[in-house]
């Protein structure tokens, strides 16, 4: 017996969702800090555009960074997993913003043949990664 063949696309991410303590002020650090748009923005819930479309891309297939207001505080346990990676058109701008916002480096900025590489823990704890080519 044959199987009937079916066509099956390839899932691709729609979102990347983080839990908050606060939610406006998380928004805010990712706008400052990393100039991301924001669609949407409650005290409960948040959603920022991870293209450079901007906000209206929220509709489009870009996958966006939603931001959720914590039920409880046991879910905002936070360690080096995940780390989100941003490629940045300058590095130590990027980074002076996530500091003056709250952000804490983890580490020194690396200056590499390829690029600049930095990584700034939120003031939710949050890990972010940010890289800057070599031009």
């Amino acid at each position: 017996t044959r199987r009937p063949s079916m066509t099956r696309a390839f899932p691709s991410l729609r979102q990347i969702l983080l839990l908050q303590r606060d939610v406006p002020r998380a928004a805010a650090f990712y706008e400052r800090a990393l100039g991301l748009r924001i669609a949407v923005c409650t005290e409960t819930f948040a959603e920022l555009a991870l293209d450079s479309r901007g906000a209206d891309s929220t509709t489009g297939n870009a996958p966006t960074l939603a931001l959720q207001r914590a039920e409880h505080e046991s879910q905002l346990q936070t360690g080096y997993t995940p780390i989100l990676h941003f490629e940045v058109d300058d590095v130590q701008t990027r980074v002076n913003a996530a500091l003056t916002l709250g952000g804490r480096l983890d580490g020194k900025i690396q200056y590499e043949t390829h690029g600049a590489v930095a990584c700034v823990r939120t003031p939710d704890g949050h890990m972010i990664g940010m890289y800057q080519s070599t031009p």
